[in-house]
């Protein structure tokens, strides 16, 4: 199968709707058994997840998928560099994913993650990292990591909820050379009002620093919907915030995937920046995910 192509849009699924999917998972637990959180989160995820999969459902979509965004999810012990092997391979043999965002452990001495960082690196997809919990943004370490990331192009990907965005704002505020993207629009943990106050004003506070891009993803995990009269203050509220041209798509699949199928998620997606003007929505769609992760 010439997975590729599928992604391209070269096998008959043509569309005049064009997306870069931001943020992905590829994993194959039946024979790397790399995710004991992922496990623990829903069992209905302990199954692989893999560039065919991931076209048949872009297909099914009705839409040309001509981007892709691998965001690690790993999280055994020592096991993040046997992934980035893993995706370079799939790479050179398949030409997905087109950028990855790989992983450290923070609780490593600074000189092992230098090493880590600079191994990651060998990848040509290599675009940055994210660090899914143990990392303290007020901590002198941190702010040496951002730094470094900074001083060789490397983004951050940032993961937070609400309460803990105020730190992680005083943290980017001091590390203004170094790009940050805020996942799964601030993961809020509850679709209530008084969630959306604190959310909206921790937002606020990062959509001030001209450093930090959003990604609109995850909220279907969040909230366990698709339902766009859901999503919609949350996206408008971002898109508000942050402006179309700091924001950009993310499918978070197959995470979201738990709330239902990839086309009713774009097709919420959609529906919800039915009023952006075309080049508006293509900044959303594709062209702002391809200038912050340097897809070609």
């Amino acid at each position: 199968m010439d997975v590729f192509a599928m992604f391209s849009g070269r096998r008959g699924m043509m569309s005049d709707f064009e997306f870069v999917d931001s943020h992905i998972h590829f994993w194959e637990p039946s024979r790397r058994d790399w995710y004991p959180v992922l496990r623990a989160f829903s069992v209905d995820l302990d199954h692989d997840h893999l560039p065919g999969d991931h076209a048949r459902d872009a297909a099914a979509a009705g839409a040309r998928l001509s981007g892709l965004v691998h965001v690690s999810a790993v999280s055994k012990p020592g096991t993040f560099l046997d992934e980035a092997r893993w995706l370079d391979g799939m790479r050179e043999e398949i030409g997905v994913p087109h950028a990855v965002i790989g992983t450290i452990d923070p609780a490593a001495p600074f000189e092992r993650i230098e090493r880590d960082l600079a191994a990651q690196a060998e990848s040509p997809a290599f675009r940055g990292i994210r660090v899914l919990d143990g990392l303290d943004p007020s901590a002198e370490a941190t702010a040496r990591l951002f730094a470094l990331l900074g001083e060789h192009g490397w983004v951050f990907d940032l993961v937070t909820h609400p309460d803990g965005m105020r730190e992680y704002a005083a943290a980017i505020g001091k590390a203004p050379g170094t790009a940050f993207v805020l996942e799964h629009s601030g993961w809020p943990r509850r679709d209530d009002p008084e969630e959306f106050r604190r959310w909206r004003e921790g937002l606020a506070r990062l959509a001030a620093l001209p450093n930090v891009d959003c990604k609109l993803s995850g909220l279907p995990m969040a909230f366990g919907t698709m339902d766009p009269a859901r999503l919609r203050p949350w996206v408008e509220a971002c898109l508000e915030l942050f402006g179309t041209g700091r924001c950009f798509f993310g499918s978070n699949f197959p995470v979201d995937g738990l709330a239902g199928t990839y086309g009713e998620l774009l097709g919420a997606y959609r529906e919800i920046t039915a009023g952006l003007s075309a080049d508006e929505r293509d900044r959303v769609f594709a062209a702002n995910a391809r200038r912050r992760y340097r897809i070609g």
